[in-house]
């Protein structure tokens, strides 16, 4: 019994120890892992300094980018109102260069209109003069000449020459039909029916008494005025001369007189 005592108390002591010496082994590793979270702690808080230097860099850099752009900026709308000014001049400009070509168009227009009227009036002396020393013939011959080339005006001269010069000529009576033939190309309806109201007073007999007629009939129409003279000039065609080409012509326009014509109310039955 004594002696069991002493052994049991040696086991504590020793279970004590070992205990103990355990306890220090994990303060030891404790203090190790902590020195090692401190040493990383450290080096992640140098880190981030470091990181903040070059971000302070960075962005001093981007102001300073963003300086320099500005600059650019600025400079490039100065470029650009000076740009906006050197259109505006050149507009300026353009349109001063235009308005000086439109004057020298016109100038140039009315100079050569006047050269026109010079040479026209040219043409006009030396036809009078060429007609002047013609013979009848030639004279007439170029006249129908031109009236069937449509020269209408120079046919109509050379024509009324050949009746001032030789009024009782062979071919006066044709030349005062074809006088009023010139005129009635012109349009101008109201010389046209003179002459071939001068042709059927002189010629009443002439070969071309039913185109007369007809023609005067016409140039009436178209002036609008005396249509009951007109639709019996076209009457008398067709009754005098029922077998020509004017006959037929003359039908017609008094078809599209009488459906033009307002149709006559009928009489009313006064009868009770």
């Amino acid at each position: 019994m004594s002696r069991a005592l002493p052994c049991l108390a040696a086991a504590l002591a020793l279970c004590g120890c070992v205990a103990t010496q355990r306890d220090v082994l994990d303060l030891s590793s404790q203090s190790d892992e902590l020195k090692r979270q401190v040493t990383d702690l450290k080096q992640a808080v140098t880190n981030m300094q470091g990181n903040q230097a070059d971000l302070s860099v960075q962005i001093q850099r981007l102001q300073e980018s963003l300086t320099a752009f500005g600059e650019t900026v600025h400079h490039s709308e100065g470029e650009m109102n000076r740009l906006s000014s050197k259109i505006d001049d050149l507009a300026a400009t353009l349109t001063n260069k235009v308005a000086a070509i439109g004057t020298t168009l016109t100038s140039a227009q009315a100079k050569s209109f006047d050269e026109q009227k010079a040479s026209l009036a040219k043409q006009e002396a030396a036809l009078t003069s060429q007609l002047q020393q013609t013979a009848p013939s030639e004279l007439f011959s170029a006249a129908e000449v031109r009236l069937s080339k449509r020269s209408f005006d120079l046919a109509a001269k050379g024509f009324e020459e050949y009746l001032s010069r030789y009024p009782k000529g062979a071919l006066a009576d044709v030349a005062a039909y074809d006088l009023a033939q010139a005129y009635y190309g012109m349009k101008k309806w109201e010389a046209a029916g003179r002459h071939y109201g001068i042709y059927l007073e002189k010629y009443r007999k002439g070969s071309m008494t039913a185109s007369a007629r007809l023609m005067y009939a016409l140039c009436l129409l178209n002036m609008h005025k005396n249509l009951p003279e007109a639709r019996q000039y076209l009457e008398s065609v067709v009754a005098d001369f029922p077998a020509t080409p004017e006959a037929k012509a003359a039908a017609q326009r008094l078809k599209k007189l009488a459906v033009a014509a307002p149709a006559k109310a009928p009489a009313s039955d006064s009868t009770p």
